[in-house]
């Protein structure tokens, strides 16, 4: 959490006591070392397991997300009188990992579903301090405490700071590092025994398959009791810090450099900035060297456009934002600085508001629409821009250009172009991408190819208009006319596989097994996401169309009924790099009534 903040806690909050913010890098550390940093990260800002679990293998698996972040998987304070307000998750009363987000058994069985669609999976993870209560209280899975000081058998009061006041002189480093944080209980992570607890806690979610960590309100604790923490973790994992800058304060982000990755908020201040009283051609040379508060370096940063934080205190943009918030996550992605990470949040209406109930402590199951989980990780230039990123590579910034105000454009080497106007009317003219000659898919204005072509000439220079608060981006990896992956997911009644035969999805394709007319049994294996949910991806030329149904067993004897009487009308697509969502009522075969 940042002094930028806490002014807003302690203002907007009164007695009532906020979590903490904040992340970091893995580096130096013995046990913290993470080596390749993965790329393109997703908050799944308040998800429970079992949804995260349906998302990893329907979304972000093939749209090309490599991790997500969960948010903390320890038990919580429940707040009497005060329902559960966001930042509830972040004041802990014991390190078991059945939570209001899910059992430890939905936990593991989210890991392992995410990691079978190639997504490593982060954890949330709170060391500072444990909750704020005063008079004690109870979990949101029932475990029950004393006081702030007191949490048998975990912790008693030997094991916290001395100092039990709030931090206030953010220019005194040992102040910072030993006492409160807006009145949350301080853990002594000097001490053998805390550091013994919280590793054997990371330890746990080490062993349930856990790849790496944000480590909240790390600017709060003493670089060395993070490195001696980490020295006692089972596995090298990917530790990202919370360590907000603020400007001439004594505990700065480059102090944990050695430690871990650092979350840099500086980057989703600036470009705020840029959006909203700047101007986009200063982005040239964003990075470390763009302003006087600097950055660090890029091999260091998890950036980002906005967190759970930032987006509540101000001063960065978010959801509400609309096209401009879709532009900064265009750059971001598309930029040549940093991890960047995706916020998948929920709408709100005050600071405090959790995410919508189910009733009790039950999260409701996230529905993406605006006004409810606004689930930015897909909305199609954010997830386009994910392939965009992936086809990028590690090539630089090239092809740099600008109107001088608000209208920007740049390759990333010879492999991917993009064009952001933030200006008020469109911008048409020829731009040098850098790309081959060819016609390729704008995978911002659709997914896959059922977009705008873009189409460039023999000396890589391709005219474009580019729409107001809009963008254009093409890659090597979007050719109109080339192979794209389309994946289809289907919801069946419960019980239906209770014979383990499986799903099958069967067509008039040769992607599907079959010939242009072939209806012969066959078809290929759907991959089984849960009792009720099937997946598969097709590979196939862009704008094929595509006749299909869905068939238990691949037998061809217990075909989807979709007319009634054991009727079969046959589906359609067309396979242009999206994702196509069924649901299955009922299997008739082909008898009659």
């Amino acid at each position: 959490m940042s002094y930028r903040l806490f002014a807003v806690l302690t203002l907007g909050l009164a007695a009532v006591l906020a979590p903490p913010a904040g992340m970091g890098r893995a580096a130096a550390a013995p046990a913290a070392a993470a080596g390749a940093h993965p790329d393109v990260i997703v908050q799944m800002f308040d998800w429970p397991w079992t949804a995260i679990s349906s998302e990893c293998s329907t979304v972000l698996g093939p749209d090309g997300y490599g991790a997500v972040q969960i948010s903390p998987p320890q038990e919580a304070v429940v707040l009497a009188g005060s329902g559960y307000p966001w930042w509830q998750a972040y004041q802990p009363v014991a390190y078991d990992l059945n939570s209001r987000f899910g059992t430890q058994a939905q936990l593991a069985s989210m890991i392992s579903a995410c990691h079978a669609a190639g997504i490593k999976v982060y954890a949330d993870v709170v060391l500072n301090h444990m909750t704020g209560q005063g008079n004690g209280g109870t979990g949101d899975n029932g475990t029950t405490f004393a006081d702030k000081y007191d949490y048998p058998p975990l912790y008693s009061g030997a094991d916290f700071h001395s100092c039990e006041t709030s931090i206030t002189n953010w220019n005194d480093a040992s102040q910072v590092w030993n006492c409160q944080l807006v009145g949350l209980a301080d853990l002594d992570t000097g001490s053998a025994y805390v550091r013994q607890q919280e590793a054997g806690y990371l330890n746990s979610l080490i062993a349930l398959g856990v790849d790496g960590f944000r480590w909240d309100s790390a600017k709060e604790m003493n670089p060395a009791d993070i490195s001696a923490i980490e020295g006692l973790l089972t596995k090298q994992v990917f530790i990202y810090q919370d360590v907000q800058y603020g400007a001439g304060q004594a505990v700065t982000p480059g102090m944990y450099e050695g430690t871990g990755s650092l979350l840099e908020f500086r980057y989703g201040w600036d470009l705020y900035d840029a959006f909203t009283s700047g101007s986009l051609a200063s982005l040239s040379n964003f990075g470390p060297s763009w302003n006087a508060a600097g950055m660090v370096p890029s091999a260091d940063a998890v950036v980002f456009v906005d967190d759970q934080d930032t987006e509540r205190a101000g001063g960065a943009l978010s959801y509400a934002n609309g096209a401009a918030y879709v532009l900064a996550n265009v750059f971001m992605l598309a930029w040549d600085y940093g991890t960047p990470k995706i916020l998948s949040d929920y709408a709100y209406s005050s600071y405090d508001q959790g995410p919508p109930s189910a009733g009790g402590n039950a999260i409701a199951t996230p529905a993406c629409g605006a006004g409810n989980w606004e689930c930015e990780q897909r909305w199609p230039a954010i997830s386009g821009m994910v392939g965009w990123r992936g086809a990028a590579g590690s090539a630089p910034v090239a092809n740099w250009w600008s109107d001088g105000g608000n209208a920007i454009a740049f390759s990333r080497g010879s492999a991917a172009w993009v064009a952001i106007n933030a200006e008020s009317a469109p911008v048409t003219r020829t731009f040098a991408t850098g790309l081959p000659a060819g016609t390729y898919c704008d995978v911002i204005s659709g997914p896959g190819c059922s977009g705008t072509a873009v189409t460039v000439g023999s000396s890589g220079q391709a005219t474009v208009t580019v729409p107001a608060m809009g963008a254009v981006g093409i890659d090597i990896g979007a050719v109109a006319g080339g192979t794209v992956h389309e994946t289809v997911n289907v919801t069946v009644p419960a019980g239906t596989d209770s014979a383990g035969k499986g799903v099958y999805l069967a067509g008039n394709l040769s992607a599907l097994g079959m010939g242009a007319s072939d209806w012969a049994p066959g078809g290929i294996a759907m991959t089984r996401v849960s009792a009720t949910q099937w997946t598969a991806t097709i590979n196939a030329a862009s704008d094929t169309s595509l006749s299909y149904k869905y068939d238990l067993g691949g037998s061809w004897n217990n075909v989807e009924e979709t007319g009634g009487c054991g009727f079969v009308s046959n589906r359609s697509m067309s396979v242009n790099g999206g994702t196509v969502n069924d649901t299955v009522s009922n299997w008739a075969g082909f008898g009659g009534c």
